[in-house]
């Protein structure tokens, strides 16, 4: 006779809402972040949750072949998603993404790396560590391909580690820590070629129309063009039906120095941490561009504007 047993619902229970790979049966490890390592993505989860996704490879390499190397979907952790991917008004915006409209090979433009044009990734690798916090770090090596001339062209190396921390006090800290390596004798990156000067780090948030932020404790009006503020900014919604209960707060570098421009937009568009602006940066063959981002997810409060993001320890 088969009889029931709590510790087998229990993982019947988690498998429904997660993948087998992740449901764990032991209750002392099931809270720790974890990994699925699939063939095009990667999927970090805390407690059989999904705390966000990493894309390895398009979903459609016919169309779209530069459409991999980004995070979305992105959850807040009652399992809000707080991200979009390919909305209908920018066809080109995806989740979490680190790219450029000037790509420039000893000089030359070859790619746009915004618009995913002449540019593609190869992912040679996909690791994922825990540690004894009970966070986690996905590490993804990944080469730049350059498309648009008779020969495909290896012209960077991307290493980039996410790092999951544990819930804390209800907020998700994520760590985001790229470095870029040319393989060429001059790699040059740039943003729009325009008075906005965009590119670098960027978020494609939910519901973009009606956020507000703030900075260093004043609120912040967007601008047309980037704006200076502080090191950190601060994104929320309304308290109203549809939005999310939750506040993003967000820290970027560039080679440890705080990048301290922004493009904000309360439209339906995306939100950057300007870097380097429309000038292109350019580091000679083997020199590598360091990125680090640090991304809290907190539960809004009633009233509640947005906040910078505070140090929360591991």
């Amino acid at each position: 006779m088969i009889r029931h047993s709590p510790i087998l619902a229990l993982a019947a229970l988690l498998a429904l809402s997660a993948p087998a790979a992740v449901a764990h049966a032991d209750p002392a490890i099931v809270a720790r972040v974890d990994a699925v390592l699939a063939d095009d993505a990667v999927t970090l989860t805390e407690a059989g949750k999904t705390v966000l996704v990493y894309r390895t490879k398009p979903l459609d390499p016919a169309t779209e072949p530069g459409r991999l190397n980004y995070v979305h979907p992105l959850y807040a952790p009652d399992g809000t998603v707080l991200t979009e991917d390919k909305p209908a008004d920018h066809l080109h915006q995806r989740g979490v993404f680190w790219s450029w409209h000037q790509v420039l090979v000893n000089g030359k433009s070859v790619a746009d790396g915004w618009f995913m044009k002449g540019l593609t990734f190869h992912v040679r690798e996909k690791r994922f560590k825990g540690d004894a916090q009970g966070g986690g770090t996905l590490t993804v090596n990944a080469d730049w391909i350059v498309t648009s001339g008779p020969e495909l062209d290896y012209v960077a190396r991307e290493t980039t580690k996410v790092r999951v921390y544990p819930l804390k006090d209800g907020a998700r800290r994520i760590d985001f820590d790229t470095l870029i390596t040319a393989r060429v004798d001059a790699l040059g990156l740039g943003g729009s070629d325009d008075a906005k000067g965009y590119g670098g780090f960027s978020l494609r948030l939910v519901r973009p129309d009606r956020l507000t932020f703030a900075s260093g404790g004043k609120t912040i009006t967007p601008t047309d063009t980037a704006l200076e503020a502080g090191a950190a900014m601060g994104f929320a919604w309304p308290a109203e039906a549809g939005s999310p209960a939750w506040t993003v707060g967000l820290t970027c570098k560039a080679n440890e120095q705080p990048i301290k421009r922004w493009i904000l937009r309360r439209s339906l568009s995306m939100q950057n941490c300007v870097f380097p602006g429309r000038a292109p940066f350019v580091l000679k063959k083997d020199e590598t561009l360091r990125l680090r981002e640090t991304l809290i997810i907190r539960p809004a409060t009633p009233a509640m504007s947005p906040s910078a993001p505070k140090t929360q320890k591991p």
